[in-house]
């Protein structure tokens, strides 16, 4: 029979607030995609997902520190520079999205701004899982 691996115990917590902040990151990160133009329907602003996402980032950068523990201080550090780094393109990316319509332009604007997100905190959730046992 196989046993399914967990966290240890001393992990559980971190991990919890780890999941609980992704999820919320991955909400506003949907929400962004969503108001790319794509399809028949007119999505909302590009602006609007961009205020949105830089609203969780802020939230986040205040929460970060509850899931920093040893085990993952590196992933934990990369994800504190993601934010930081989605952050800083947010402007540029408003910018493209107040002169252009064009879903190329847009989706290159949006990707600058979300990649370093789904990176970082994807490794982090990689870190976590090589930690179970």
């Amino acid at each position: 029979m196989f046993r399914r691996r967990r966290l240890p115990e001393s992990l559980a917590a971190p991990f919890a607030e780890f999941s609980a902040q992704v999820e919320r990151l991955e909400a506003a990160r949907s929400a962004l995609m969503s108001c790319l133009p794509v399809g028949r329907v007119d999505p909302a602003p590009v602006p609007v997902g961009l205020d949105l996402l830089r609203d969780t980032i802020d939230e986040l950068d205040g929460e970060l520190h509850r899931w920093r523990v040893p085990e993952v201080e590196q992933a934990w550090q990369d994800c504190v520079a993601a934010l930081a780094e989605a952050r800083g393109n947010i402007p540029t990316a408003l910018a493209v999205a107040e002169e252009s319509t064009e879903l190329e332009e847009l989706l290159g604007a949006v990707e600058d701004v979300d990649e370093p997100l789904g990176h970082a905190f994807g490794q982090a959730e990689r870190a976590f899982a090589r930690l179970r046992r």
